[in-house]
This record gives structure tokens, C-alpha cells and sequence, in this order.
């Protein structure tokens, strides 16, 4: 972009134009009614989180677009007169006061090295040095002290301007030396110093697009150099100076400001929407947005909208613009308000008499430019003129006391005229009003037919020749009242409703489509449609201005600033080149569709605190814990009971923080961002234990959503009966439980059945007893009275009847074995003799007894290591059967010498053996023989092992069996 050096003659002939230019610019004022601290502002800046710092001569204040805080001596501020702010590491605020340096953290105030003169400027360089300026005297400072420095080799240098670029690259201006660049720890000298060292440089910086040009301001005016010679472009007394997002210049002015682009310069003044007090800094912020801090009136920021307003303060006598037309000359516009008739021409307004004594007459209602360039003025009450480009003429001087309301030239040259008391037609020579119809009408349109459509206040009508007027057949505009309509296209009509919105008719098709404040318009009370050179459709209505497309009849989405809140009047309309001017009732609106909007940067959003709470019920309080900002970078663990949230953000958006909407998600319960929300609060209920992460975005009016999330995570833990070791621990004691369930139930079972076992065993004990008893004295009386009977006969038979003594002999051998095993059953049945050394005793006296008067020598060894258990009577049987087995073997087949009977336990297991040194049994007759079979079956019957060795040395049988199964055994 090239600027246009301005001399001081062309600056006096501009500000004068300036000065006459009826038009108003957009400025948002800020003073202490919406809430700033006081209103001489001294310096702006901007933190990390894009809140805005202002100081003042009263204190200081923070900004988030929405509501001011402040902080003053009594926060801890050291003096409440703050001239100099600079952005430290961290976001630590440094500023300067009329005491010296203080530094806020967003908390606490820290107030370091007291000066006697005040700080007037402050930077901060990239690598977190705060250089300042007191007394014109350049210092740093480290929160410690201040250190002085000098650049040049004077000692009485005169500091008179301190900077630090986007970079962070800091420089001085010093008097009569020049500017001063501070590279790597050294202060370097302009290239061109002996130029500038002989102006008194006050502020300056490198232009951001063309970065060899050195903008600065001195005692006379604003100045550019680059490779060429120094320039002056505009001479005054500024006090500050900053460059847009578009590259142009902002300046500051002791009465206002200046605005300097390519081909333009703009004085900003109270006379067009900004202040006439002395501006001392400009701020350019993140957004773009330029901040100008005044003396006296508080914080203003440029709203750079594509319109301006002219109204009463431009030289309007009413600000209700009522209509709006070409003027007889280019460049030429014709204003109607309720105060008469104006003229723009040339960045002047004058007012534009109509020849009638009649007040009524500066009513306005309408204007309109016909194709022999005439202009129509319809009045209320005040007549119908013409102006022909020389003369106003009275059009109707009979019909005072009608409110004009609409005109239409139709393609025959017609004149019609739509009043309150209907529709007629102009007859241009007698200038008299033939009457067409008596519908009051508001609006009048010509189809590509002919036909003339007249808008009433219950619907359309048509009108094809003077005598016949018919309503239009559309059922959605009946009863409704038409304040305007357009045409878009050969087949396409568009009627303005008070209360329906837009209602789009093509006529080919038959197809209708409504557009409302559902589809985004602003109001649906219709007071003008226009369809512009471009193929826009501008909608003027009762809450602001609409854009449409004019291909798919959707609302164009307006820009990020808010909506302008303006009344349209109706059919107050026009297109005058790039420009669309609408008539509201707070001025003329101008639009200028060529203007370059500042590029849109998405807004940011940050946390400011959580609040973690039980909700108790009855009279306890709630158990509550609130987290500010900076306690949210790590992970939150809160207890279960804590599981109510609720979580504050902020959203900044400088340029229209009321139209800023969030959404928000909670990652581990809804993954989907919620509906869009003003609420810059939110809250969760009865959050279930888990792990989650909370993230909101903030997105502006036009869908531009924040680059980053705010966002923070959190886990909720679970009350102790939901932990994985509790759940461990209950499914342990469920298996216990069933585990002693089952012990209890098998535990009862066992001494249900070992009572039933007791009982069964002292019957059968009390049965052997007495089986015993009564067998031993029953069959041994009987066997002894055999064996008496026997010698009592064998007495009195002949010592000579061998035959018959051998009989009685054999009679006795009989009863006598069979009353030693009677006795061994007797024996058995006992119960005494259940114990293992009882049946080891009985077996070996069976040995003794067998081998007593024979020749065998029999031994025995029993050694049971103190072991003593009682056996059942089925295994004391089939032991006692086995080795009796076993004895009576050796005895009857073995012809031993020796018969060693023995018993002994090792390792818990019994070891029975009967061993001999016979002859050995016979493999085939022995062996298989039923007494050794009936041996090993006896084993079996009481899982016992038996082994048989045989051979020319002796036989060995032995047996061995588990004690824990004798024990067991001996239950069953």
C-alpha cells in the first residue's frame, strides 16, 4: 500500500472537507458508566487469554468484552495513577505508576523498586526484560531493582520514545542521537540516524508489510522513511501512532484522531461518531480491532463496519428517513425525512425547500426517480410534487389532506399514485386523480405483463385496467398486510409482510416459500425490498437489515459484529452505484459493498473455575470444593461423593462478545458437543465415577469456532463398594461363604453320619457282645457235652475196636476244631478286640498255638512304633483270616524249621509278614489253590496289597496296607 504525502495546505483543505463530511463512523465507547475504573485512559494492552488491561489516572482495569474489573490502591496497587503497561512471562502484568513499578499476577500485587518520578512507558523485550522510561531515562528491571542504562555514549541522553515490536525486539528514540535497536544483548544504530537524530522522534515503528519503512512521529507531524528521502505525510501535534490489520495508519490526536490509508485521510472527531479529546495510545489487539484510550472519555474501539449513518448530527433535521431517490446531478443523492427534504452531494447536506406554506409539506413519504429523470415527492397531508430539474411542481393541489404512500411509472408512461384513500392515476396535464380502486395501499409493482399489483392491508390486488381490480389468489397473503414488494427475475415476485416475513411467489411454477425469522431474518415486520445491480436482495425490516441470494432465496449470514438494531421505514430503499442506502428511523444507513472487512480471527475461550459439591439433603451444608484456573492442568480427583459440577468459562471475542455462543461436551459421558449456548456456565449433575475430560469451544455469530478448546480433565472415584479390590473382596467372601456353607453342610452331614455310625456301632456292639455270649455259652456248652459224650463212648467200647475208637477220634478232632473256630469267631465278635495290637496279640497266640508240640520253631516280632488303632470288624476279619491262612500253610505244606511272624509300620503304612524256611509252596497246586485265592480277595476287600514270594528257601507273604485306610476303612 502507497501513501500519499499530504502537505500542510492539501492536510487545511482536507480537514475542511473532513470537517463538512456529513457522515458518522462506528465507534464503541467504554467509560466508567460500563464499568471502566476512570476515564483518562493512559495505556491498553492484552494477556494471553485476550482479556484487555486499560490503566488509568484512577487504577487499573481488566476487560472481557463484557464486564470490567478493577483494581485500585485499595487491592494493593501502589499508586492509582498507572501511566505504562507491559505483558510479562506467565501473563505477569508490569505497570508503571507515579511510584514506580508494580507487577500483578491476576491475584496479588507485587510492588518492587520505588522511584521518585513517574513510569511512562513500559515494554517487555522477548526474552522477558521489562525495560521502562522515567524521567526521559531508559531502565530494566528484574522485580529487584532498577538498573539505568545508557545506549549512546552520552550520559545525559534524553530518551524520548521506548518500543518493542511483534517480536519482541526492543528500541529507543533517542534526542539528537537517533533510534536504537537492542540485537543480542547490544544496542544497535538506525542505518540513518543522521537523519533522524535531528527530529524529536515521540513514536514510531516499522511498517508491517513494507519492513525497510520506519513510520514516526515528531513534534510536527507524522513522517515515513524508508530507502528514499524522509517524507512528511501529515504535519500536527500527534501523540501516538499504531498500523491496522489493513496496513493503515491510526494516529493520535490532541482532538480526536486521524485515519490515513492509501488515497484518504479522516479526521475522527465528535462531530462523526468519536470524541474531540485528546487520544494517548492506540492498541491493535489480537482481533484486530483497533482500541484508542482518550483523556477524559474513556475506552473507544472502531467498529469497522461496511456502513456509515448520516443523521441529525450530519444535518438532517429529523433522523426518520422516509425516502430515499437519485438527485438531477451524478453523484447525487435526494433524502425525505418528517423534517423536509435534503440533498447529499459532494460530503454536504443541505435541506431542499418545497414552494408551499402547507408544515405538512416537510413530511416525506416518499421519493421517486422516473425514466425522464424527474423526481416525485409524496408528502402526508402536504401534496404531490415534481421536480423537473429546474422547478417543483404541485402535482395535486386539489387533493390536500391525502397521505401519499407509494408511486409506480408504469411501461406505458403512466403515472399511478397508491394514497389512503386508494389507487389512482395521474392524468400529468390536468395533473387531476382518476380513481382505480378504494384499497388503502402501501405498496405497487409492475409484472412483466403490464398488470399492476397494488399491496393493501389485506393482501394483494390486481389490477388490469383502470376499472377492473381483482384480489390476487394467494391464500398465504390473505389478510396480511403488504408494506413492500420486488422483483427477482422474469417469474418471481417477493412480498414484504408486517407480520409474515418474506413471502416468495414464482409464478411459473406456482411454488411458494416463506422466509421468516426461523430462516434468520431479523424481524418479520417487511418495510423494504431491494434487488441490487449484483443480484443481492437487501431486506430492510423492523429490527435491522437482511441480505438475501437471490439464487436459493437463503439469508446471507451477516459478519461477526452485531446486528445493527435499526427500524426500517418503508419502501426507504436505493442503490446509488456501490453503494445501498436505506432509510431507518435513526438515519440514512449507507452501505458499501466494495469495503474490505478486517479479516475475522476466531475467538478463544477459557476456564475460569470449577466447583465440585455433594448436595446433601435435611439441614447439612453441602460438602463443596472450588478449583480456580490454574489449579486445572492437571488431572482433578475428586471423591464420589463430590459428583456435582459446576464449571465457569469465559469467552472473548472483542469484536461482539453478545453474539458469542458455546458448546460443550464431558468426553467419557457424551462424546457429542451440545446444542449452542449463551451460558457461560454449566452443569452436571450426579456424575457417575470415571475418568472424563470437560471441553467447551466458543463460536461468534457468523460460525467461527475457536481455534482451541478449553478444556481440563477429571476423575470421579468410585465409592469404596465400586472399587475393583472391594468387588475382589466380596467375591472372596461370597466363595468363603459357600465354601463354610458347604463345610457347615458337609460338616453336619459327617456328624450326622458319624452319629448314625456310633449308634450303628454300639448296636453292633451290644449285638456282637452279646452274639458272643450267648454262642459261646450255647455252642460251647453243646461242643463240650459232644466232647464228654465222646469219651464216655470211647470208654465203653473195646480198647480192641480200633475202627470204632478211630470214629469217636475223629469225632473229637472235629469238635475241638470246631471249637477253635468258633473261638476265632467268638473272638471276632467281640468288641474288646477291635484295637490292631488286640488282632496282632490273637494272631500271634494263633502261631504259638499252631506250632506248640511240633518241631517248627516260631517267632514273632511286633513293633507298631506306639501306633494303636481300633479297626472295624470287616477289616480285623479278613487280616485275621489272611495270616491264619498263611500259618496254617506253612504248618500243613511248608515243613519248616522256622516260621518268623512280624509286623512293623513305616511311613504311615503297615507291614504284616509271615515268612518261613520251607520247602516252599507248589506253583501250580499251591497257588492257585483256594486259600491263597481267598488270601488275595481278603487284600482287595480292604485295599491292601499282598505279596507272595516262593521259592526253594522259603515262602515270604507279605501285606501291606495304608494306616490311613485301615482308619478309614474302619468307619464304613
Amino acid at each position: 500500500m502507497n501513501y500519499k504525502t499530504i502537505s500542510p495546505l492539501v492536510l487545511a483543505l482536507l480537514l475542511f472537507s473532513i470537517c463538512s463530511f456529513a457522515q458518522r463512523y462506528n465507534f464503541r465507547q467504554y467509560d466508567i458508566e460500563d464499568g471502566l475504573t476512570q476515564s483518562q485512559v493512559t495505556a491498553i494492552t492484552q494477556d494471553s487469554k485476550r482479556r484487555l488491561w486499560i490503566s488509568t489516572l484512577g487504577g487499573l482495569s481488566s476487560f472481557n468484552g463484557k464486564q470490567f474489573y478493577s483494581y485500585t490502591k485499595t487491592n494493593g496497587l501502589n499508586n492509582n495513577f498507572v501511566l505504562a503497561l507491559s505483558l510479562g512471562k506467565n501473563d505477569d502484568l508490569w505497570l508503571g505508576t507515579a511510584r514506580g513499578i508494580s507487577k500483578f499476577n491476576g491475584h496479588l500485587f507485587n510492588n518492587y523498586a520505588q522511584t521518585k518520578e513517574w513510569v511512562s512507558k513500559l515494554v517487555t523485550s522477548a526474552g522477558g526484560t521489562v525495560y521502562g522510561l522515567s524521567s526521559s531515562r531508559l531502565f530494566k528491571t528484574d522485580a529487584k531493582q532498577i538498573t539505568f542504562l545508557t545506549v549512546s555514549d552520552d550520559p545525559q541522553e534524553n530518551v524520548t520514545a521506548l518500543k518493542v515490536d511483534a517480536k519482541g525486539k526492543v528500541a529507543v528514540a533517542i534526542l539528537k542521537k537517533g533510534i536504537f535497536y537492542l540485537e543480542q544483548g547490544h544496542w544497535v544504530a538506525h542505518p540513518q540516524n543522521e537523519v533522524l537524530k535531528t527530529l524529536v522522534i515521540t513514536d514510531f515503528f516499522r511498517d508491517s508489510r513494507h519492513k525497510d519503512k520506519l513510520w514516526f512521529l515528531t513534534g510536527d507531524g507524522l513522517y515515513g522513511l524508508d530507502k528514499s528521502p524522509i517524507r512528511q505525510y501529515v504535519s500536527g501535534k500527534f501523540t501516538a501512532i499504531e498500523q491496522d490489520a489493513k496496513n493503515n495508519i491510526w494516529i493520535g490526536y490532541s482532538s480526536g484522531a486521524y485515519y490515513l490509508t492509501s488515497n484518504n485521510l479522516i479526521h475522527f472527531n465528535g462531530k462523526n461518531g468519536f470524541t474531540n479529546n485528546t487520544v494517548n495510545a492506540i492498541f491493535k489487539d489480537a482481533e484486530n480491532n483497533i482500541w484508542l484510550a482518550t483523556d477524559g472519555t474513556g475506552l473507544f474501539r472502531y467498529v469497522d463496519q461496511d456502513y456509515v449513518i448520516f443523521d441529525e448530527s450530519q444535518g438532517l433535521n429529523s433522523k426518520t428517513v422516509m425516502s430515499l431517490a437519485n438527485g438531477p446531478r451524478n453523484e447525487e443523492i435526494w433524502i425525505g425525512t418528517y423534517g423536509g427534504l435534503f440533498q447529499y452531494q459532494d460530503g454536504k447536506i443541505k435541506e431542499i425547500p418545497i414552494p408551499s406554506k402547507l408544515e405538512d409539506s416537510k413530511n416525506i413519504n416518499f421519493l421517486y426517480n422516473d425514466r425522464q429523470k424527474n423526481i416525485w415527492i409524496g408528502t402526508v397531508y402536504g401534496g404531490l410534487w415534481c421536480y423537473n430539474g429546474k422547478n417543483m411542481v404541485s402535482m395535486a393541489m386539489d387533493k390536500q389532506g391525502i397521505a401519499y404512500n407509494a408511486i409506480l411509472e408504469d411501461q406505458k408512461g403512466q403515472i399511478w399514485v397508491s394514497t389512503n384513500a386508494g389507487c389512482f392515476l395521474l392524468n400529468k396535464k390536468t395533473r387531476q386523480l382518476q380513481s382505480v380502486s378504494k384499497q388503502f395501499g402501501s405498496a405497487l409493482l409492475e409484472t412483466a405483463e403490464g398488470e399492476i399489483l397494488v399491496g393493501t392491508q389485506d393482501g394483494v390486488y390486481a389490477i388490469n385496467t383502470p376499472n377492473q381490480t381483482r384480489p390476487l389468489n394467494l391464500p398465504q397473503l390473505s389478510g396480511s398486510s403488504i408494506l413492500c414488494m420486488a422483483k427477482s427475475g422474469q417469474n418471481t415476485l417477493l412480498f414484504g409482510t408486517s407480520d409474515n416475513g418474506i413471502l416468495i411467489w414464482n409464478r411459473k411454477t406456482g411454488k411458494i416459500k416463506t422466509l421468516s425469522t426461523k430462516q434468520g431474518l431479523a424481524s418479520d415486520h417487511i418495510y423494504s425490498l431491494l434487488l441490487d445491480q449484483q443480484g443481492l436482495i437487501w431486506v430492510g425490516t423492523g429490527k435491522g437489515i437482511n441480505k438475501i441470494n437471490s439464487k436459493d432465496f437463503k439469508v446471507v449470514q451477516n459478519s461477526n459484529e452485531p446486528n445493527l438494531l435499526v427500524e426500517c421505514n418503508q419502501n426507504a430503499i436505493l442503490q446509488h452505484n456501490d453503494e445501498i442506502w436505506v432509510g431507518t428511523t435513526k438515519g440514512a444507513i449507507v452501505y458499501n459493498r466494495n469495503h474490505q472487512l478486517t479479516p475475522t480471527v476466531p475467538p478463544f475461550v477459557y476456564l475460569n473455575s470449577v466447583t465440585a459439591f455433594a448436595q446433601n439433603q435435611g439441614r447439612q451444608n453441602k460438602q463443596r470444593t472450588v478449583f480456580k484456573a490454574n489449579e486445572l492442568g492437571n488431572m482433578l480427583t475428586l471423591p464420589f461423593k463430590q459428583n456435582n459440577l459446576i464449571i465457569n468459562y469465559t469467552g472473548i471475542f472483542l469484536a461482539n462478545p453478545e453474539g458469542l455462543v458455546y458448546q460443550y461436551r464431558l468426553i467419557g459421558l457424551d462424546n457429542k458437543y451440545s446444542e449452542s449456548t449463551s451460558n457461560t456456565s454449566t452443569n452436571f449433575s450426579s456424575v457417575p465415577p470415571g475418568r472424563y475430560t470437560f471441553q467447551v469451544r466458543a463460536i461468534t455469530k457468523a460460525g467461527v469456532t475457536s481455534l482451541d478448546t478449553a478444556s481440563f480433565s477429571f476423575e470421579i472415584t468410585p465409592p469404596y463398594y465400586q472399587t475393583g479390590v472391594f468387588r475382589l473382596f466380596i467375591f472372596v467372601l461370597i466363595v468363603l461363604l459357600i465354601l463354610l456353607a458347604v463345610y457347615i453342610i458337609l460338616n453336619l452331614n459327617e456328624r450326622k453320619r458319624k452319629l448314625r455310625l456310633k449308634i450303628k456301632l454300639e448296636e453292633q456292639f451290644k449285638v456282637r457282645k452279646q452274639t458272643a455270649e450267648d454262642f459261646h455259652d450255647d455252642l460251647g456248652n453243646k461242643l463240650t457235652r459232644i466232647s464228654v459224650l465222646s469219651e464216655v463212648l470211647s470208654s465203653m467200647i473195646d480198647k480192641d475196636d480200633t475202627e470204632k475208637r478211630g470214629i469217636i477220634s475223629k469225632i473229637n478232632d472235629n469238635v475241638n476244631e470246631l471249637y477253635r473256630g468258633t473261638k476265632d469267631i467268638l473272638w471276632s465278635l467281640n468288641p474288646k478286640n477291635d484295637k490292631l495290637t488286640e488282632l496282632l496279640g490273637h494272631i500271634q497266640e494263633f502261631g504259638k498255638e499252631m506250632f506248640n508240640n511240633t518241631s517248627v520253631d516260631f517267632q514273632s516280632h511286633i513293633d507298631l512304633g506306639g501306633y494303636d488303632g481300633k479297626l472295624s470288624l470287616d477289616v480285623s476279619r479278613n487280616l485275621l483270616m489272611i495270616f491264619k491262612e498263611a500259618i496254617h500253610n506253612a504248618l500243613k505244606h511248608a515243613k519248616p524249621g522256622m516260621v518268623v511272624f512280624s509286623a512293623t509300620v513305616d511311613r504311615e503304612t503297615l507291614i504284616i509278614t509271615v515268612k518261613d524256611d520251607g520247602q516252599g509252596l507248589d506253583p501250580i497246586g499251591s497257588m492257585d489253590g483256594h486259600g491263597i485265592n481267598n488270601m488275595n480277595v481278603r487284600a482287595k476287600r480292604i485295599n491292601a496289597k499282598l505279596d507272595i514270594n516262593s521259592n526253594a528257601t522259603g515262602t515270604e507273604i507279605k501285606l501291606a496296607v495304608s494306616l490311613s485306610t485301615l482308619m478309614r476303612l474302619k468307619n464304613v
